[in-house]
């Protein structure tokens, strides 16, 4: 009887109908145990890597950078925070850093859309948002009642065009990109932070 099966099975597979079988399980197989696009690499990724290096020095609540070796950065808090309120707050710099990168991935994917947007600048107002008790609440070596991260960006993106206007569709095109292509837009999106902001053509 074993043998008889096997017999069946060996006409079966060396079939047509088997040998589709065959791949497709293999496909599936595959399939199943490949990583995830995220994490193949190709074996030159390598070369394609950005690095931002920074140094700093703090005291109190107060922080200077340099970005490059050439750039300048400062951050501080409030006074009513323990602070000077004589540069940004961090979290600011984020928020500023959110609106610079958007801005220029969106003069970048301007250039490459076709036909081409005809993009001057954009005008961002944004407001950041986060639950306090993340950061400040007591004691600290407890576990904090809420996440410290920001928890949502609103605010708008009126986009100002060179030329005829563009239509509101096209905006979108370009707002739907940007988000998609944008370091820090992405790096904000994975780490749970809501971004609605809306991006709208300018009345000009």
């Amino acid at each position: 009887l074993f043998e008889r099966v096997t017999r069946m099975a060996t006409r079966l597979l060396a079939s047509p109908l088997g040998r589709l079988a065959a791949r497709r399980v293999t496909a599936r197989a595959a399939s199943a145990s490949a990583p995830p696009a995220e994490t193949r690499d190709s074996g030159d990724s390598e070369k394609f890597i950005k690095r931002y290096p920074l140094v700093a020095r703090g005291s109190g609540v107060q922080c200077v950078m340099k970005a490059r070796n050439v750039h300048d950065i400062r951050t501080d808090v409030p006074k009513a925070m323990g602070g000077t309120d004589e540069a940004p707050q961090p979290v600011e710099l984020l928020l500023a850093a959110l609106v610079g990168c958007e801005q220029a991935t969106a003069a970048y994917v301007a250039r490459h859309m076709s036909p081409r947007f005809r993009l001057k600048y954009v005008h961002f107002s944004v407001v950041g948002e986060r639950d306090d008790r993340g950061a400040t609440a007591l004691p600290v070596h407890d576990p904090a009642p809420c996440a410290a991260r920001l928890k949502r960006v609103t605010g708008e993106a009126v986009v100002h065009v060179r030329g005829p206007a563009e239509t509101q569709a096209r905006v979108d095109e370009l707002a739907r990109i940007v988000k998609s292509r944008c370091p820090v837009a992405d790096t904000l999106n994975a780490a749970g932070t809501e971004l609605d902001v809306r991006w709208r053509c300018a009345e000009e």
